[in-house]
């Protein structure tokens, strides 16, 4: 008789734990002789009335019509030395996701499946603001189908055909492999032993090997000691250590020019900054008398949104979710970004170093303290002749719903300048993917390129500058980007240019992007004094307590 084909929901238990220590409380193993030494949970969950029947004040008796049970079970088998985890039904949600090995179904699936036969990817784009997407075909594709960025993104899940059709006719995998089998209940160790030499494997470096560039952190243990390790070296610098490669930026696409200033709050300062800088937490922290730094400091430590009064007046977050750094433990190199943990590659962080010291520099104006990029503009378009302004002057190029800036500057030696300050990854990548965008319409859109010469003669008209106009082709014109130099320039403090780990990576694609559209690339570090902490302006009443962080959805409460 063939055998059905069942779907499996596999985890591989961590070396060392018993079944016993991988369940959640109140699910109790009894032996199953119907495979040696194999073990059972069987069990329903559930027993209540939805809350919608609440909502639509049933009766108690017609409460019972929508009762909801649903069951689960459990199997856990010993093979080839491993311990694993069957569920079925609700089963997972009993287990201790802890005891298990991480991205075991992903290895499975990348090992195993047909590269031209992928059908779904989960994929996240870690960032300050980390974006989350599923992208499904309707028949099997490679995966430039999914539009996944090799340099940057993170598999989280795949699914598609394998290979070897006596495996599994459908794999999909994350941390649980889900597999489509022909089996009997008798064949479970075989499929489990299968799956474990396939997880073995390094066959996936032939196609996917760039899945080990950037990986996501989640191993609690691993994360303590990644967050100790962050602790010890704020505490190193504190004490008068170089902070080389360790910073401050927002973990949301924040606007610099909403107005707000900063407190740091978790250690009694009063201290108010106009913009969050490591400098800024070093001074309130050295002006409080504080010398020592833990881990729990990265949870109890926060930045909060104030006026120049020091009250709250907008959002908060923990300092660890601010803080940015790279980390050397146990032989691998880790970056913390947005609150989250990545271990990254060696060979790829070194490309990516490498990479920027070799980018072209150019020479733009100091910042003043309190300069933020609109400030900072509109001092150079007054005070540098030699730099037309066309900040916040905006076209909309042909066949567009929305408009963009052509640039912050031009000059007359044909740079194509763009400005943003260092205050978030998010922001820094809009920069560079800002600088592509125009790069491509300058080239494209000679009615764009109209518009842009239009803008630059309104300007010139209001400072008195001339000349400029020249510098873009009319539409009629033959556009030539190699006569172009895209400049990058980032607002920072400290003499040495330093760029989140997630910057380098957009910025690297965004000049192969226009290198590849016949532009040269260079990179500006507007260097900005660091600024002091005031006293408010007059006692901040009814402060907050010290060690709280707001949370966004009461802010309006």
């Amino acid at each position: 008789m063939t055998d059905n084909i069942q779907k499996l929901s596999i985890r591989l238990l961590k070396d060392g734990v018993e079944p016993a220590d991988a369940l959640r409380e109140g699910v109790d193993l009894e032996d199953w002789p119907k495979i040696e030494g194999a073990k059972i949970a069987l069990d329903t969950m559930g027993g209540n009335p939805p809350k919608w029947s609440s909502f639509l004040g049933l009766s108690a008796d017609e409460k019972k019509k929508v009762w909801n049970n649903t069951a689960f079970g459990l199997v856990f088998l010993q093979t080839s030395g491993r311990w694993f985890a069957v569920s079925f039904g609700m089963g997972h949600v009993k287990l201790d996701p802890s005891k298990f090995e991480q991205d075991f179904g992903l290895r499975v699936v990348l090992n195993s499946v047909d590269e031209e036969q992928l059908k779904s990817a989960d994929v996240r784009t870690p960032d300050e603001n980390t974006l989350s997407r599923r992208s499904q075909t309707s028949r099997g594709s490679d995966q430039t189908a999914f539009a996944i960025d090799v340099e940057r993104d993170i598999i989280r899940g795949l699914a598609g055909t394998p290979k070897d059709k006596d495996f599994a006719t459908r794999v999909a995998g994350s941390d649980a492999l889900s597999m489509d089998r022909r089996l009997k209940v008798a064949d479970l160790p075989k499929a489990c032993a299968d799956a474990l030499s396939v997880y073995a494997k390094d066959d996936y470096k032939n196609h996917f090997g760039w899945v080990d560039q950037i990986k996501h952190v989640r191993e609690a243990d691993l994360l303590e000691k990644l967050d100790a390790a962050a602790a010890a070296k704020l505490k190193a610098v504190i004490g008068g250590a170089d902070p080389d490669g360790l910073h401050l930026a927002f973990p949301i696409i924040y606007d610099p020019e909403k107005g707000a200033c900063i407190r740091y709050k978790g250690f009694r300062s009063k201290l108010v900054f106009p913009d969050l800088d490591l400098s800024g937490y070093l001074g309130a922290l050295q002006e409080q008398g504080v010398t020592s730094f833990t881990a729990e400091d990265l949870r109890k430590h926060a930045v909060h949104e104030v006026d120049d009064e020091g009250k709250d007046c907008g959002k908060s977050w923990k300092i660890g979710e601010c803080l940015v750094l790279e980390a050397e433990v146990d032989g691998h190199t880790y970056v913390l970004s947005g609150g989250r943990w990545y271990q990254v590659a060696q060979d790829y962080a070194q490309e990516l170093l490498k990479f920027f010291d070799e980018l072209p520099r150019e020479e733009l104006p100091d910042a003043l303290p309190d300069e933020n990029e609109e400030k900072y503009n509109r001092r150079l378009k007054n005070d540098v002749p030699e730099l037309l302004c066309l900040d916040r002057k905006l076209i909309k190029p042909t066949g567009w719903t929305t408009t963009v800036e052509a640039c912050d500057f031009l000059d007359k030696d044909s740079r194509i300048i763009h400005v943003k300050d260092k205050t978030s990854s998010s922001r820094l990548s809009h920069l560079f993917n800002q600088g592509t965008v125009s790069g491509r319409i300058l080239i494209v859109d000679g009615a764009a390129r109209d518009l842009v010469r239009g803008k630059i003669s309104e300007v010139e008209a209001e400072t008195g500058q001339a000349d400029f106009a020249d510098i873009i082709p009319t539409a009629e014109s033959n556009f030539q980007s190699r006569d172009y130099t895209i400049v990058y320039a980032v607002i920072g403090t400290g003499d040495v240019p330093k760029l989140p780990f997630f910057s380098l990576v957009t910025l690297r694609q965004a000049v192969r992007d226009l290198k590849a559209l016949g532009y040269k690339a260079a990179f500006a570090w507007i260097k900005k004094p660091a600024a002091v902490g005031v006293k408010p302006t007059k006692p901040a009443g009814g402060d907050q307590d010290e060690g709280e962080v707001i949370d966004p959805e009461d802010e309006a409460a």
